[in-house]
């Protein structure tokens, strides 16, 4: 039995990390790109390809952030999507929407064969399936909208899991992935054509005078083109979309199927809730099952042990071993559905976001609409309007938003703190302020602003992954203050002074 490995995804552990250097120069490209997952990655595939001179700045590592926490399916089967596109926008977007995304799909495939590496993606059926009889009519007129938009969609009974379920929408060929066995090689080949690559070179600032300049701690580019490609708008590009966009979470589970147990023939998701998201991972010592759960993560009742409610399901559903691996992701979604993928007001900046939870077909859209608004090109031209960032679309409950940055605790904080085990954490009123107070394991108490630093939200104790969560846009930091996910750039200030340890 492997040990736990709490925090880290299989995709991580199996593919060491890369090692590109930081930004520590001014150069000048044709485009630079903010971001390193994905979407950053298939852009600077498709813009390098057309010849232009391209650079990647990556906070972090590449294909380690969003994209090394995926659950990895490759698929234009986005949950109950099309009927909803078809009721709400109707049927032209639903075909719209589906013709960006399976083209993504069959590019992604095209990259992967171009570069023989193939076996980074398996080809799969993709199922949305109920077990409630009172979702079959639910389930049929998905299949039927799907469809309609000219997809290989169908409804079937015959769903590949041993469980009892009703029927399921189903698409075929589509496909699930490795994503850095993609990802990895893919950056290589970038680099070889002579794409930079810079990682731990986090976007600061991004300017415009004479061209646009974009710099980091130690360096900057200079490019006629910028794209952040980011989870999240940064450097100050996009900063009036968050009202338009919900943060969500998810929590994943990966176990080993059991000598002879039979795991999912195809990939899946639940139509009814609590929505369950599985799918295999193939390995040399033999197969693990993954299984992902969500939910806002505005949502304070999360619960302290989502990985316990999806181990139990998992091993009520299939036979499987311990757990080997848990991690959570997390996304951005549009008060539409649709990603927010092109030009910004400003001529020359672009932007890719607020992909829903279905990342990597998105991605293979950004680099399509990219590369034609970039390059002059219309292979995208049917489409590309429906992901305008500019185009009208409702937004989130802007009352919602207010509740969340204006809300906190009366408690005391000498009464709460006290009753603090350790591990255990709360937000408090001391001094007039709003407190976020953890105690870690020897009993010592951390004490920091509760007011995140990006619109002011109250963070949340977000038990699982040990870490202060803000419910407004998702960011998200240590006990300490540190920031570990943004749009927040700036730590949490510390405010042990205003408690009694």
């Amino acid at each position: 039995m492997s040990p736990l490995k709490a925090g880290n995804s299989y995709w991580m552990d199996s593919v060491p990390p890369t090692s590109y250097p930081a930004l520590q120069s001014e150069i000048r490209v044709d485009v630079c790109i903010v971001g390193g997952g994905i979407a950053g990655l298939l852009s600077a595939f498709e813009l390098s390809e057309a010849g232009l001179r391209v650079a990647i700045l990556e906070g972090g590592r590449i294909a380690s952030s969003v994209t090394g926490y995926t659950t990895a399916k490759l698929t234009s089967q986005h949950g109950t999507r099309y009927l909803r596109l078809t009721q709400e926008q109707g049927a032209d977007v639903a075909r719209s929407y589906a013709r960006a995304n399976q083209d993504a799909l069959q590019r992604i495939r095209d990259i992967a064969g171009q570069l023989q590496i193939d076996d980074a993606i398996q080809a799969r059926d993709a199922y949305i399936y109920g077990t409630d009889p009172n979702s079959i009519v639910a389930l049929h007129a998905e299949a039927q909208a799907a469809a309609d938009a000219g997809l290989p969609a169908s409804f079937t009974t015959d769903v590949p899991v041993l469980f009892e379920t009703v029927g399921a929408v189903r698409f075929t060929d589509q496909a699930q992935i490795h994503p850095r066995r993609l990802l990895v090689p893919i950056a290589s080949a970038l680099a070889e054509r002579g794409v930079q690559i810079f990682e731990s070179s986090r976007a600061k600032d991004i300017n415009f005078d004479t061209h646009w300049t974009v710099s980091t701690k130690e360096g900057q580019v200079h490019a006629d083109n910028v794209v952040v490609a980011a989870l999240t708008p940064t450097a100050g590009v996009g900063d009036d979309l968050w009202e338009r966009m919900y943060c969500h979470q998810g929590f994943v589970v990966a176990l080993p199927l059991l000598r002879g147990a039979t795991g999912p023939g195809g990939v899946l998701i639940s139509y009814e809730r609590p929505m369950r998201s599985i799918r295999t991972i193939e390995r040399a010592e033999g197969q693990l099952l993954q299984v992902g759960g969500g939910s806002y993560v505005e949502d304070p009742n999360t619960g302290a042990e989502p990985y316990d409610d999806l181990e139990t399901w998992a091993r009520e559903h299939f036979n499987v071993g311990e757990v080997e691996y848990r991690w959570t992701t997390q996304d951005y979604s549009t008060a539409d559905g649709i990603p927010l993928i092109g030009q910004l007001a400003d001529d020359g900046l672009y932007i890719a976001t607020g992909f829903g939870g279905w990342g990597l077909t998105s991605a293979g859209v950004t680099g399509a609409i990219l590369r034609d608004l970039i390059t002059g090109g219309q292979v995208t031209s049917q489409y590309r309007d429906i992901f305008n960032p500019s185009r009208e679309l409702p937004a989130i409950d802007s009352a919602l938003i207010s509740a969340r940055t204006s809300s906190g605790t009366d408690r005391d904080a000498n009464e709460i703190i006290t009753g603090l085990a350790p591990g255990e954490a709360a937000v408090v009123r001391s001094g007039g302020e709003q407190l976020a107070v953890h105690k870690d394991d020897d009993g010592q108490l951390d004490a920091v602003s509760a007011v995140c630093t990006h619109a002011g939200g109250i963070v949340l104790w977000n038990a699982p992954d040990s870490q202060w969560a803000c419910p407004c846009h998702g960011s998200r930091f240590t006990p300490d203050g540190s920031v570990i996910r943004g749009p927040a750039e700036v730590p949490l200030p510390d405010k042990t002074h205003l408690i009694d340890q």
